[in-house]
């Protein structure tokens, strides 16, 4: 079973300034939250720690998060669950599975201009966001898709180049292996993806957080 946490990180700060969030994760995560030049992103590294503690609470786990250590391009793994963090805008969501490695997602849309991103996408995928109705929003599902895979993976933006997407297929392969690709509904304004190890047909989301 996959597990997806989500909060609104302006709602939980209008109760919780971003101290009171950091008292709550242990001491090493304090200065990881304050590299962040902009206060929201701040916040919302430490609500995306938040949210982990409290899926590893109700994993059954306890409360593990001294446990985390980081691979060698930084994506955070720990030995008993598998787990994965996005966050964009005031959205923050977790992913948690004991069964295998997974990536999630999530981008706020907003008007970019495409042509800058002209090089991570294939020819094929172009042409489809192109043809769509709404090409920005078309643009997003691929975008979303292709970062949920290179974070389930623990590979660098570079490997972007390497991900083809086929519109029709629910499925990556990387060297001889299939991985599960999921779209996730987290209103309009966002677009959401989640890449698993595991084809697991039970995902429980949910709003959590600080009470």
């Amino acid at each position: 079973m996959i597990y997806i946490y989500q909060s609104d990180s302006e709602r939980v700060r209008e109760k919780m300034p971003l101290q009171a969030l950091l008292d709550s994760l242990p001491n090493h995560l304090h200065a990881r939250a304050l590299r962040y030049k902009v206060e929201r992103d701040r916040y919302n590294f430490a609500l995306g720690r938040v949210l982990l503690k409290q899926g590893l609470e109700q994993l059954g786990l306890g409360d593990q998060l001294d446990m985390v250590s980081y691979q060698d391009r930084g994506k955070p793994i720990h030995p008993n669950v598998f787990f994965n963090i996005s966050h964009s805008a005031n959205l923050v969501t977790c992913a948690l599975s004991t069964k295998g490695a997974l990536g999630i997602d999530v981008e706020h849309v907003t008007s970019v201009k495409l042509e800058d991103f002209r090089r991570w996408i294939t020819a094929s995928e172009w042409a489809d966001i192109n043809e769509a109705s709404i090409p920005l929003r078309r643009f997003y599902w691929y975008w979303t898709r292709k970062e949920s895979i290179i974070k389930a993976l623990g590979v660098g933006l570079s490997y972007l180049h390497q991900i083809a997407l086929d519109a029709t297929q629910d499925v990556f392969v990387e060297n001889g292996k299939q991985w599960y690709l999921r779209d996730l509904d987290f209103g309009r304004e966002f677009y959401g993806a989640l890449c698993s190890e595991t084809d697991e047909k039970h995902i429980i989301s949910g709003d959590h957080g600080p009470a």
